[in-house]
């Protein structure tokens, strides 16, 4: 039986009774029975699946490319124009008398921790070598590969894709969220997001539909980290041991040592569940930022030192100068070989990217949303865009630009250009420390990948249990996070299996397409709830003055 759940607006129907207790049946059995289908797919019949999901993935880059590259930039204008209203100011995520609940230095914090660890390290090295051998400026002639001009271009698209159209797509779902839920009282879930636009239509099958679509999306997202976070976990264990078991075959780690770490890594996982979901994310979130903070540290001192702070610098103001062309190009529209090239380039970086952004933005979102009380819209815009983008710009010069400049000066002679993507870092290590400080450095990126891929896993789940839910804080069963936690790690497991990493991201690709819709609806349905707000902020107008001639004698 259901009953219905009272919010001050909204009301979701959750089960009262049997298994899903506390649980919208509609979206939780819905969406586990999709991910379910999509795993027993790859499994059963695995070439046919291989075969639509190419197709569909051809398609997906053909009809949502562009969609993904104008998305972003629109959610970027628009908060930014935003945040330079009044309105901003005045109107805040919760009742005009709410006040934050954390201090300024832990929310940005918090900000900075929310779901992108694994992508921040895998990429760190990797990226910035990537591009300095090729990125659209050099396709185009504009720069010379492995250049000094080159480095600042190389580090300037990597601030593209860490920078402000990520986080302005995390904040857009956060601040649609905290609007709806802290100001006018919705339950904390996705379809709460579009109340100012739906209203009461969203506790039916629309609503339904919003909330399963989020789920894939998240789903999507975080095997995609996962994917990532066990390559890299594979291959460091593979210069560690030099053992054949975890050394790659055809230009990728081995399938065994692959599902093998992830059996490992969901045994961590589980055992965070059972400790308490939010407990385990608190305690691997910071061994995290311990153990990122120390191999900062190391990048910083035994790397290229005050030198990345020119380049940090540089990089910066070009990254700021080209921002308005680079964030509305799309190089499928370029002309002739060297528009190919270039869309190609753009298909693997910027719109992986971004529909990676996209798929993980449900959970980054609501989680922005949770610790964002009491703060005015102008706060939230800033805390959750400008403070994240620069800790992302200095972990990225720091460790990816101190690897430019070992190739630069010649220290690495090449060896860092020459490595796999996934050993990049780890080759980097070796270059600046003794062997006995290598290896040590080493294994503190392997812990730390481990604690990333539990914390971003169960973090995911978090969001998962709320939005199935409806916002509910009665759903409280380790059970489900359990289940969530075997059908995530068997979809990415069956996936690598079949069609390897490459297959994982064409599933996030078209996982992100349907939430992508939802988030351009985000932005009318902003715009609509600071409407209300201020009007409903404006003062009452008091009663008519009586004329003199009237007045009482």
């Amino acid at each position: 039986m259901s009953e219905p759940k009272s919010t001050a607006s909204l009301e979701i129907s959750v089960a009262r009774l049997g298994f899903y207790k506390g649980f919208n049946p509609v979206v939780a059995i819905s969406a586990k029975g999709m991910v379910l289908f999509l795993a027993l797919s790859f499994a059963v019949t695995p070439v046919i699946a291989q075969r639509v999901l190419d197709a569909a993935t051809g398609m997906a880059f053909s009809a949502f490319g562009g969609w993904y590259i104008y998305l972003m930039a629109g959610g970027v204008l628009f908060l930014f124009t935003l945040a330079i209203l009044p309105v901003s100011g005045q109107v805040r995520l919760g009742p005009d008398d709410a006040r934050p609940e954390f201090g300024t230095a832990g929310w940005l914090s918090m900000m900075f921790c929310a779901g992108i660890g694994i992508g921040i390290l895998v990429f760190s090295v990797n990226e910035p070598i990537s591009h300095f051998i090729s990125n659209p400026d050099i396709i185009t002639g504009t720069e010379t590969a492995r250049s000094a001009r080159a480095a600042v271009s190389a580090m300037g698209y990597v601030f593209l894709h860490w920078g402000f159209s990520v986080w302005c797509c995390f904040a857009l779902v956060g601040l649609a969220l905290g609007l709806a839920c802290h100001r006018d009282g919705h339950p904390l879930t996705m379809r709460s997001a579009l109340a100012a636009l739906f209203g009461r239509r969203l506790e039916g099958v629309t609503g339904h539909a919003v909330d399963v679509i989020s789920i894939i999306a998240i789903v999507a997202g975080i095997t995609t980290a996962l994917a990532l976070g066990l390559e890299q976990i594979v291959s460091g264990l593979a210069l560690l041991t030099g053992r054949a078991f975890f050394a790659e075959f055809a230009g990728s780690p081995p399938i065994t040592a692959l599902l093998s770490a992830l059996v490992v890594a969901l045994a961590a996982a589980l055992a965070s569940i059972l400790s308490g979901v939010e407990r385990g994310v608190k305690w691997t979130s910071q061994i995290g930022i311990l153990l990122s903070f120390c191999l900062m540290l190391i990048f910083v001192l035994h790397g290229a030192g005050v030198r990345v702070i020119g380049l940090f610098a540089e990089s910066g103001l070009s990254y700021l100068r080209n921002l308005p062309s680079r964030i509305l190009t799309v190089q499928a529209l370029a002309p002739g070989p060297t528009g190919e090239a270039a869309r190609i380039w753009q298909e693997q970086w910027t719109i992986f990217y971004w529909a990676w952004c996209i798929a993980i933005a449900p959970f980054v979102g609501l989680f922005l949303a949770r610790v964002s009380r009491g703060r005015t819209v102008r706060e939230f815009i800033l805390g959750a865009v400008l403070a994240p983008s620069l800790m992302c710009f200095a972990w990225f010069a720091a460790i990816g630009g101190s690897a430019l400049l070992l190739e630069l000066d010649g220290t690495a002679q090449g060896r860092l250009i020459a490595a796999d993507h996934a050993q990049r870092i780890y080759v980097a290590l070796g270059l600046m420390l003794t062997p006995g400080l290598a290896f040590a450095a080493k294994l503190l990126v392997l812990v730390l990948f481990l604690a990333l891929i539990v914390a971003s896993a169960t973090a995911a789940i978090i969001a998962i249990r709320a939005i199935g839910a409806g916002g509910g804080e009665d759903a409280e069963s380790p059970l489900h996070s359990m289940v969530w936690a075997l059908l995530i790690a068997m979809l990415t497991g069956v996936i690598l299996s079949v069609g390897g990493a490459g297959s994982i991201r064409d599933v996030m690709i078209l996982g992100a397409a349907p939430f992508s819709a939802i988030m351009a609806l985000l932005i009318p349905a902003i715009a609509l709830a600071l409407c209300r707000a201020g009007i409903d902020r404006r003062p009452l107008a008091g009663p008519e003055p009586v004329p003199p001639g009237l007045r009482a004698q």
